[in-house]
């Protein structure tokens, strides 16, 4: 099996939760190791306003950067299993 590497930014709906970044974070991990990826490196930075807010409550995300490696269909899998996530409005997954 191929591995391939990653970098997966995941922006997450904070609104209303206080230290929720520190919660986040392994609760991704796992998600991630649960599509049979493996994270190497996780940054988080900070929230930041959107350019094109897709509703007028949330007009702010914060956004976590992890590295990631796995075989090539590891992506497609992640991003229909963050898709069930209620806090995770935004996934970008590029090819490192």
């Amino acid at each position: 099996m191929n591995k391939r590497n990653y970098l997966a930014t995941i922006v997450y709906d904070a609104h209303g939760a206080d230290g929720a970044s520190d919660e986040m974070i392994p609760r991704l991990s796992e998600i991630i190791r649960g599509v049979e990826g493996e994270v190497t490196k996780v940054e988080n930075q900070g929230s930041h306003d959107f350019a094109y807010p897709q509703s007028k409550e949330v007009k702010a995300g914060t956004y976590l950067q992890f590295e990631i490696s796995g075989d090539t269909e590891m992506p497609v899998r992640l991003k229909d299993k963050l898709r069930l996530e209620k806090k995770v409005d935004r996934v970008l997954i590029e090819r490192k």
